[in-house]
């Protein structure tokens, strides 16, 4: 084995671990868009671009533009603030969170046909709240890690048009946590269940000229069944525990885009996304154990509407090696006020992102190996929402809520 293949199968395998090692973090809605260093430099505004493996997620037609092989891994690291003020109480919960990628892609020596494999984590949302807040007795904890596994493939029928397909094998993991009641101090009811799914997305890219391109890509819905099991836990020595599933609708999306290069050295681009939230509404935890059976919170009210979010972004080349990128992303709120809940305290939200990035363009490594390196900062805010009857009508969510975060991303990629 000669040693760049060596670096290779090292970089690949520290993917990997970091992949092991990763924990989920709240995004748009619970999707986590944020998949590669470039597009979130440019606020996701990638799906007209879409020039490198992670392409693989952003639009699998854009691998038609990788030559040799790639491999490209990295990471977000998140740390968020959400702070809720009523007439029941007080909370804040501040946490972080890192969410890895990992792509692979290669020519293998033809023409036309691209071929990829990416590793990802497209959704997922961790709250935890701990036991004293003023819904304690709505949720305590609750997790949601979807992992996806996404071999792809693409052709490029002439230098103009492009068409990638992606196959999305799902890994989901999911708990939900809460105090049972005031009338047993320490009593808990618990949840944990594991799914798989399967969907898939399909990419197209059309270079209209040097100056314009148009990208399009389609993300099917898929649902997972959840299985494992619920308990009552009680102060005393009373716990009752059954097996238990609970089955979650995810949404079909699809995003269109459209880049424009004034100069060869700056690329303009618009995003829209839609995602279809409205598949989401009510989900039951079913269980043959008679207490958590009959609790209505048993029965999870989402009925989300369907959302969109808009993407701005700008890349410029400052030399021959470097790169810097600016985005702005508006997302609109998908949670509405009856469903409200301290599990995704959702709203509209601002999402800034400034990046800059580095490409040897030549090998530098063993002199075969050409390196590339971005960086990214971003910022959100969701705007204060005031809320009066969310929750199943439940008083102790009804006030102020506020969040933000701060992240730094950064991605790695290895070129042969």
């Amino acid at each position: 084995m000669n040693r760049p293949t060596r670096m290779m199968l090292v970089f690949a395998m520290a993917g990997v671990l970091s992949w092991g090692i990763s924990s989920t973090a709240l995004a748009l809605g619970f999707r986590n868009p944020d998949q590669g260093a470039r597009a979130t430099g440019q606020g996701e505004a990638f799906v007209a671009q879409a020039d490198d493996a992670s392409a693989i997620y952003y639009n699998p037609a854009g691998l038609t533009q990788v030559t040799g092989t790639q491999v490209t891994s990295g990471g977000n690291l998140l740390f968020r603030n959400i702070k809720f003020s009523g007439a029941a109480g007080q909370a804040e919960m501040s946490d972080t969170s890192f969410v890895p990628h990992l792509y692979a892609a290669s020519d293998f020596g033809l023409a036309k046909w691209r071929f990829g494999v990416g590793l990802n984590v497209p959704f997922g949302n961790t709250m935890n709240w701990g036991k004293n807040t003023p819904f304690q007795y709505l949720l305590t904890k609750s997790s949601l890690m979807v992992q996806a596994i996404t071999p792809t493939v693409a052709y490029q029928f002439n230098e103009h048009l492009s068409l990638g397909v992606g196959l999305n094998i799902y890994m989901g993991d999911t708990e939900l946590n809460f105090d049972y009641t005031p009338l047993i101090p320490g009593s808990t009811v618990h949840f944990h269940g594991y799914g798989n799914a399967v969907g898939a997305t399909v990419g197209l890219l059309w270079k209209i000229t040097e100056q314009h391109a148009i990208g399009v890509v389609y993300r099917s819905p898929f649902a997972i069944n959840f299985d494992g099991h619920a308990q009552v836990a009680a102060a005393g020595p009373y716990t009752t525990a059954a097996a238990a599933n609970a089955s979650l609708n995810f949404p079909q999306s699809v995003t269109a885009g459209y880049a424009f290069r004034p100069t060869p050295k700056l690329k303009l681009e618009v995003d829209v996304d839609w995602t279809n939230w409205d598949t989401l509404n009510v989900v039951r935890l079913h269980t043959a154990d008679v207490i958590i059976g009959s609790d209505p919170r048993s029965r999870l009210a989402f009925n989300w509407l369907d959302s969109w979010y808009y993407e701005f972004g700008a890349q410029y080349d400052l030399s021959d090696n470097w790169v810097a990128r600016g985005g702005y992303i508006y997302s609109e709120n998908s949670v509405p006020t009856s469903t409200f809940s301290p599990n995704l305290p959702d709203g509209n939200r601002h999402v800034f992102s400034v990046g800059l990035g580095y490409n040897s363009k030549k090998p530098i490594l063993f002199s075969k190996v050409a390196v590339s390196v971005d960086l990214v900062y971003q910022y959100a805010f969701t705007e204060a929402r005031t809320i009066n009857g969310g929750s199943l009508g439940s008083p102790y969510v009804d006030g102020t809520w506020k969040s933000d975060s701060h992240a730094v991303m950064i991605t790695s990629t290895l070129k042969f």
